[in-house]
């Protein structure tokens, strides 16, 4: 008879997403409410919260929700044969997979208002760079958050950091938007390079963390 193997990073991320799924109704109905309100009034504002909720909001969750009391990921250090290179291989994976799973509302939603709104607009280029600057913010908080969060001087006060991350990794892409423009570089060629970096950053990034990871002390 064959036996059954244990998956850890299967468990990991099996057991991180039972705890996120009601969190994450709560954004997929928010993200609907606000595409309805996007769709009604077409306010600039509006626009941008919409986005901003369809692609980003759901990696600020994920990383709040892993700093959690309720999310101790280091008890499977101590009840499981989990190796630490699994532990954050499942936290890169859960935060690296998030900002696509609005992907579908973003599209959806921008398609219909370029029905609706005679001034707007919607091709897969435009959609392109509008997304890329978010995925690529929602990256680099990742990128940023898991690193520091391991360093013993910093580990603490990663908390208070938390929210000054998030600004920075918003304002980075979006800077980089607007220098271009300035330039008068192609705002294709600025997004698509922006989301490689982005990508290039978030494995260097894991790298870092496995390291630290593996000197770290449960």
């Amino acid at each position: 008879m064959r036996t059954r193997t244990l998956n850890p990073l299967k468990g990991l991320l099996t057991y991180f997403w039972y705890y996120l799924g009601n969190k994450f109704k709560i954004i997929f109905l928010q993200v609907i409410l606000m595409g309805i309100v996007f769709l009604i009034f077409e306010n600039l504002w509006v626009v941008a919260l919409f986005n901003f909720n369809a692609i980003t909001m759901g990696t600020i969750t994920v990383l709040t929700t892993m700093g959690s009391k309720e999310v101790d990921w280091e008890r499977f250090q101590l009840s499981m044969p989990v190796r630490r290179s699994d532990l954050a291989k499942s936290q890169y994976i859960s935060v690296g997979v998030t900002p696509f799973l609005g992907l579908p509302l973003f599209i959806i939603f921008n398609w219909l208002g370029s029905f609706l709104h005679e001034d707007m607009y919607f091709t897969i280029l435009s959609a392109f760079t509008t997304a890329a600057p978010l995925v690529s913010s929602a990256l680099i908080m990742c990128s940023l958050v898991f690193p520091l969060a391991m360093m013993p001087a910093l580990e603490n006060k990663i908390d208070a950091l938390f929210w000054l991350i998030v600004i920075v990794s918003l304002l980075i892409p979006y800077s980089i938007v607007i220098l271009a423009n300035s330039l008068g570089w192609s705002t294709v060629a600025t997004t698509s390079g922006m989301l490689i970096v982005s990508i290039v950053v978030f494995i260097i990034s894991y790298f870092i963390t496995k390291r630290l990871y593996a000197k770290s002390d449960f």
